[in-house]
């Protein structure tokens, strides 16, 4: 019984992120527009450290009790690499675009944890196969598509091939605590720093705090990351990094509803073709997902 509310308490917080990640992704396209990418992932992420520390000293633990080689390894991929990656793309295409090629890191997360655990499934295969081929449509539809870009496409496909590495290397820390959540950001903002310094002092690109930008930083370093990482962390601790990361598929639909409603961009028939074929490919897969889960579930 206490298993079963723990993981329905787990599929609540892991909606509820989704939802917030959804939003994150206009909440940046409009603040890249004034301040360098990763000078805004830089700042994000210290003001949510800066939240967190105070919360941190409250809880049990410490530094000492967090995995540091998995915890720095989840920093590099799931910050500096993501946010290298997902903000540089969002300065060359739409959101809805990005949020979408993000979404395929659950069959990318799945095909790393089988190729490490050696279990393969076909119709999980196939199911990614058909999820890629619509990706590829979105990809390549910038030379179609108006605000979209084929260099700012492939940077989002980057930006999920390093969420899926950073969940595979959080879930071996077994600790979703806000010690391993405060550590996994302060190695991101460690491996950041030579790149923030090359952006304005070395490119010197403008920075401006507009409106947009510090409405962006807000909700950005509040909701998306100090209180987003930590929802997503224990979501991952619940129902393991494959099942977690399934919810990613949902992020699009929020970001699409935003992007019509706050940025007007209408998505273009490309987008919906190759978004029929990630929905198909995504359909499959989360069917084989769900009862490789149940048969787990049955099990405990």
């Amino acid at each position: 019984m206490r298993r079963t509310k723990e993981r329905s308490f787990g599929l609540v917080i892991l909606a509820a992120t989704a939802m917030i990640w959804g939003g994150s992704y206009i909440f940046t396209k409009v603040a890249v527009e004034s301040l360098p990418p990763m000078l805004l992932a830089y700042i994000r992420f210290s003001i949510a450290v800066g939240i967190l520390f105070p919360l941190s000293t409250r809880k049990r633990g410490s530094f000492r009790t967090v995995d540091h080689k998995n915890a720095a390894l989840a920093g590099l991929f799931g910050i500096t690499f993501y946010f290298l990656f997902e903000n540089y793309g969002l300065t060359l295409t739409n959101a809805s675009d990005a949020s979408l090629i993000v979404s395929t890191a659950p069959i990318l997360t799945i095909i790393l944890y089988d190729v490490v655990t050696k279990r393969f499934d076909f119709l999980e295969y196939f199911g990614g196969l058909v999820a890629f081929a619509g990706l590829f449509v979105i990809i390549f539809s910038g030379r179609f598509s108006e605000g979209s870009s084929t260099v700012g496409n492939l940077l989002s496909f980057g930006a999920a091939v390093s969420w899926a590495a950073y969940t595979f290397f959080y879930e071996k820390i077994h600790n979703s605590s806000i010690w391993t959540t405060l550590e996994i950001m302060l190695w991101g903002l460690l491996f950041s720093s030579p790149l923030v310094v090359t952006e304005v002092f070395i490119l010197n690109k403008p920075v401006e705090f507009s409106q947009g930008a510090v409405r962006g930083i807000l909700f950005l370093s509040v909701f998306a990351s100090a209180l987003g990482y930590i929802m997503w962390n224990k979501g991952i601790n619940l129902w393991g990094g494959k099942a977690a990361t399934l919810w990613v598929y949902t992020i699009p639909v929020f970001t699409i509803i935003a992007d019509i409603l706050f940025l007007k961009n209408s998505p273009s028939l490309m987008f919906f073709s190759g978004s029929a074929l990630i929905g198909i490919g995504m359909l499959v897969v989360i069917s084989r997902e769900s009862s490789h889960l149940t048969s787990t579930n049955g099990k405990d």
